[in-house]
């Protein structure tokens, strides 16, 4: 998928990869600033599994969203419609996804992709994994700087088509001028520490090569999933003939440069 930019009060790219090691992507991603929604799905289950999980959840999300659906609704729509679809083969998907009114926005998610917000000085993850390692960091039974190595960190919890009714996690905010809402696949994560994204992002002049440079960065770690990961932020409103996603990350990442 090509980066992409919205005419609206906010902005996004949004890009994905299959990574170094796969020879397809069972990743999806969904764009509709339309619908002020953006989201990331994660199949599983292999090629015949994972691409029909990922990309049929996000198909169900959208639709529930766009017929008036709460947020946390349509992920429980998707959910029906993954386990309608799948049987005892293993299919499943992640998911976290966002909708916006304005500038405000509910977050949701399943699994283990992430949902992170990004300043000039730092970057905070919203959403908790669902995940085996962070139960263990939960229950003070392992150290969040073992976690990334750990034999068992690839196992989730939670993930659509695997039960109902579906725990979700959720939470709301409001997106500052100088933030950046950062979703993504797991592909990302287990290859930077959230101290290199954010690293990466004084690398980037607009959204579009922030999210090319992740995913650069991620493959050049070892590209051992697909990664996916799209980035919002609010649109300037000063006219200029600059790009308004040019002079949006500038304004974000300026003071990293300095």
């Amino acid at each position: 998928m090509q980066p992409t930019l919205s005419s609206s009060l906010l902005e996004y790219a949004g890009l994905t990869s299959p990574g170094r090691t796969r020879d397809h992507n069972e990743d999806a991603l969904l764009c509709s600033p339309t619908l002020g929604l953006w989201a990331i799905a994660d199949g599983m289950g292999g090629h015949q599994c994972g691409e029909v999980a990922s990309t049929l959840a996000l198909a169900a999300l959208e639709q529930a969203v766009e017929s008036g659906e709460p947020l946390d609704t349509a992920v429980h729509v998707a959910n029906r419609a993954v386990l309608d679809a799948s049987s005892d083969d293993g299919m499943g998907t992640t998911l976290v996804a966002a909708h916006f009114y304005g500038v405000d926005f509910q977050l949701v998610w399943v699994g283990d992709s992430r949902a992170y917000l990004v300043t000039a000085n730092g970057i905070v993850q919203l959403s908790r994994d669902h995940s085996w390692v962070q139960m263990m960091i939960d229950a003070g039974e392992l150290q969040p700087s073992d976690a990334r190595g750990h034999t068992w960190r690839n196992i989730i919890m939670r993930c659509l088509a695997r039960e109902e009714p579906l725990e979700i996690g959720t939470c709301k905010g409001t997106l500052g001028g100088d933030e950046l809402l950062l979703l993504c696949s797991d592909g990302l994560t287990n290859e930077l520490t959230d101290a290199q994204i954010h690293a990466s992002c004084t690398f980037a002049d607009t959204l579009e090569s922030l999210v090319e440079y992740l995913i650069d960065q991620a493959n050049n770690h070892g590209g051992r999933d697909n990664i996916s990961c799209i980035v919002v932020g609010r649109t300037a409103v000063s006219p200029t003939t600059e790009s308004r996603t040019r002079r949006l990350i500038n304004r974000l990442l300026n003071p990293l440069k300095s």
